[in-house]
């Protein structure tokens, strides 16, 4: 993915139009917001047509829109209201799709708002890139859309339409929305036809829009609950392989045992089970012609990011720190580093300072000047040097870094669009943190070459969810790297990486940060880092961790830590916590944790409050 991708400037593209589709039912309360705001953003009204098709409402939606496109007719290019009965999500965008003019239009609902740059930085992206590429899906707050895409180049399994941006050719090409799809699902069902015919989808995070989906984190609605299990069924019929398809509808008369959740919950199953054995035949006589994949995940279909809840906040942070991105690389890395640091560049979080030190050469010296290019960072600082290590690569970055905040990125490692985002605004709420870090995929890989960097995602896994214990860290790291976001000035007050150490550098930096300072986990997926796939090369890695262990523990036997009498009770009473929850026996207290050098002198006041505890 060229770091110059044009998806990351800040051009207009300023001769393209854009047909915008929207489907109302019943939808008066959230039609003046969504107008404001769409006549609130940057791209010109006279590039936008409004193409409105009301599905039989029954409330004041058809006047309202009405008003607005006498109110507001000459400022777009053209307002066009039809009425019909209600034919559902994808034949009502279906029917205004035969009125499109552009070459873009832009599927939406009318229950979200959109921020003033999400249409131009919506078409700028478009225009852009390749011609393959046929769908850009929008970001959704408060809560962000969980399915997976690629860190760097914004590829997805699917799209969702709440907002999305579609080439017109290749969605006429593909006949449009699957008709007999009524609500839910026919979005998945559209990307999947667009993949199966060869093109490409993208996620566009820096195109922000605010979806007014849920009243409350993870509610139950009765029409997703019903829509979404039907389509899935009968996109197994068309995508799946024949285990996928005997699933699904074993899947589908599970739901029958389930506790009820709403009102009419079994005979909507029924009814929806009567049209499943009507439909089923038709999808399985449609199947899909392409080898590519098309997965599903139970009542799900590509792989979810872990915070699906995760509410991003509308209010403004009170500060904007500037956050140092430190990346450690050396030569013979170029595309691990290019890759990485494209992860930065994508980032919904402006204020970044990049640091990047290659251990070793001045190899990076290219990509640096393109960065420069761009002008996307005004702080970048690259520091070529002598072959001397990580954990002198690390420190030499965290010298040269300025920011408030600081953030590792190994070369190999990939953060997702919004990590900063959602790390500073955790810190921002409670800056008296040391720290603050969230989840991160560990993703074997099936390296195919170093150079130039090509590999396989083989398998995404979820290993550490451990919200912050100080003795649990001490016993052993559950901090990936580059999950952590720390104040730099815990850099200056306890250093930067032990030299001797060129194993597990980072987990003896976390504890010495941690001695008297608190962190905060932030349970969203943020970041990934990868391990090898191959059996024998990750056993190795293991052994080569496994031997740095007694090496780090040994390290933090040499820290001259002075705690106080409160601090003692606070570890005792954590440790007890732990050990009676997890039933580990007392005599787990001599080993691991307390048998370490530096909490030996505390073995025995820790070990009179444990039995004290574990006797309640």
């Amino acid at each position: 993915m060229p770091i110059l991708d044009a998806r990351f400037h800040s051009m207009r593209s300023s001769s393209h139009t854009i047909d915008i589709s929207v489907v109302t039912f019943n939808s008066e309360k959230w039609i003046q917001p969504f107008v404001d705001s769409l006549v609130s953003q940057d791209l010109p009204l006279s590039r936008v047509s409004l193409l409105l098709r009301d599905n039989g409402s029954r409330d004041n939606t058809v006047k309202l829109l009405r008003q607005i496109r006498e109110k507001l007719i000459g400022q777009f290019s053209r307002i066009e209201i039809e009425e019909g009965d209600n034919v559902g999500f994808g034949r009502g965008h279906n029917a205004n799709l035969t009125k499109v003019g552009s070459e873009y239009f832009l599927v939406t609902n009318v229950d979200l708002e959109f921020e003033a740059n999400t249409l131009t930085t919506l078409l700028d992206t478009a225009v852009a890139d390749a011609a393959e590429v046929a769908a850009w899906e929008c970001r959704q707050k408060p809560f962000e859309h969980p399915k997976d895409y690629h860190p760097v180049t914004g590829d997805t399994e699917w799209c969702s339409s709440a907002c999305v941006l579609l080439r017109a050719s290749a969605v006429r090409a593909v006949g449009g929305y699957e008709p007999r799809l009524f609500l839910y699902g026919e979005d998945v069902e559209l990307s999947y036809r667009l993949r199966d015919h060869g093109h490409r989808l993208r996620y566009v995070p820096q195109a922000t829009v605010w979806h007014h989906t849920y009243e409350e984190a993870a509610e139950v609605k009765p029409q997703q609950f019903l829509g979404s299990t039907l389509a899935n069924v009968l996109l197994r019929c068309r995508y799946g392989r024949s285990d996928e398809v005997f699933q699904g509808f074993a899947m589908y008369l599970g739901l029958f045992f389930m506790p009820i959740q709403f009102k009419g919950q079994r005979r909507g199953l029924l009814s929806n089970l009567l049209r499943l054995f009507w439909l089923a035949p038709q999808f399985l006589t449609t199947r899909h012609r392409s080898q590519r994949s098309f997965p599903f995940r139970m009542w799900d279909y590509a792989m979810s990011r872990e915070g699906a809840f995760y509410r991003y906040s509308d209010r403004p942070l009170s500060q904007q720190p500037l956050v140092s991105v430190l990346v450690r690389t050396m030569p013979g890395r170029s595309g691990k580093l290019r890759e990485a640091v494209s992860s930065v560049v994508a980032q919904t979080y402006q204020n970044i300072e990049l640091v990047i030190v290659e251990d070793g050469g001045a190899t990076a010296q290219p990509l640096v000047d393109a960065l420069r290019a761009t002008k996307r960072f005004p702080n970048l600082i690259y520091l070529p040097c002598d072959k001397a290590g990580r954990c002198v690569a690390g420190n030499t970055a965290l010298k040269a870094a300025t920011g408030t905040l600081v953030c590792f990125l190994d070369d190999d490692d990939l953060f997702y669009a919004d990590h900063l985002e959602v790390l500073v605004a955790a810190w921002d709420k409670q800056p008296q943190l040391g720290a603050v870090y969230s989840l991160a995929y560990e993703v074997r890989s099936d390296i195919v070459s170093h150079e130039p960097w090509v590999y396989r995602d083989i398998m995404h896994c979820l290993i550490y969810r451990q919200p912050f214990n100080r003795p649990l860290l001490w016993h052993h790291n559950y901090l990936p790297i580059q999950t952590v976001l720390f104040q730099r000035k815990l850099f200056l007050e306890y250093g930067g990486f032990d030299t001797e150490l060129e194993n597990l550098e980072d987990w003896n930096l976390w504890v010495r940060y941690s001695l008297r300072h608190d962190f905060l986990l932030v349970p969203k997926v943020t970041s990934l880092y990868r391990v090898p796939s191959v059996a024998e090369h990750a056993v190795q890695r293991q052994q080569q961790l496994d031997e740095y262990y007694a090496k780090a523990q040994a390290q933090h036997a040499k820290l001259r830590i002075e705690l106080c009498p409160p601090e003692i009770l606070a570890i005792a009473q954590a440790l007890s916590r732990e050990l009676y929850v997890s039933g580990i026996p007392t005599s787990w207290l001599r080993s691991k944790v307390l048998g370490t050098p530096v909490l030996r002198r505390f073995y025995h006041p820790i070990r009179r409050i444990w039995h004290k505890f574990r006797n309640r």
